[in-house]
């Protein structure tokens, strides 16, 4: 289980770095709660037009902590994310961010992702021991653990629905820019919230958290 051992305690959670990649369609959908209309009560029910998602997205991988955003990488298209993939954004992207932005956090950096196949690669494991990093363990098929998914990549994407995105270069845009209209305090929130699931999840003996 996660970080049992550490005490999950609020410090350790706001220690952490985490990370992990999602797709972001450039044809962002309405959910109904977004796109309600006002009608009379005799009024007849409102034309909606069938939409057919567009196929066209990319692969985001976001870089954080309890402060904001550390990096945010577009994988570029036609790009698969495999270990080798992987490694190459952690050496040459994601050490120069967490250089420039937590400087205190990069000479022992304690660093959070799921148990995808890229992560496990025996590479990215080399790498960690090469620039002393403390790898959080995940437990398995536990997405409701993970925060970039209870959190980060929802927030995001209801941010970005109901827009259209004329190109990758213009969702890539919004995407660099969503951190920076999202408060500091919002992240420490997040990292909060991961604790208390976590305690959660152990007073339920590894039972699924979804809140």
């Amino acid at each position: 289980m996660l970080s049992c051992d550490k005490g999950m305690n609020s410090a350790f959670f706001s220690s952490i770095v985490t990370m992990d990649e999602t797709w972001m369609p450039m044809l962002n959908l309405e959910t109904k709660q977004q796109s309600p209309q006002w009608q009379h009560t005799d009024s007849p029910p409102p034309k909606k037009f069938r939409v057919i998602a567009s196929a066209k997205k990319l692969t985001v991988a976001m870089f954080w902590d309890s402060e904001g955003v550390i990096l945010t990488h577009c994988v570029p298209k036609s790009t698969t994310v495999m270990g080798e993939t992987y490694e190459d954004v952690l050496r040459m992207k994601f050490l120069l961010a967490l250089r420039e932005k937590r400087p205190k956090k990069a000479a022992a950096v304690l660093f959070h992702h799921d148990n995808a196949p890229p992560h496990q690669a025996a590479r990215v494991h080399q790498f960690f021991d090469d620039n002393n990093f403390e790898v959080v363990p995940h437990a398995p098929y536990s997405p409701d653990l993970t925060p970039s998914n209870f959190w980060l990549f929802p927030t995001l994407k209801d941010t970005l629905c109901g827009h259209t995105f004329s190109s990758r270069s213009a969702l890539a845009t919004a995407i660099f820019q969503w951190p920076q209209r999202n408060p500091k305090e919002a992240f420490a929130v997040a990292m909060q919230l991961w604790r208390q699931r976590c305690e959660k999840c152990v007073r339920l003996q590894g039972d699924y958290v979804e809140k």
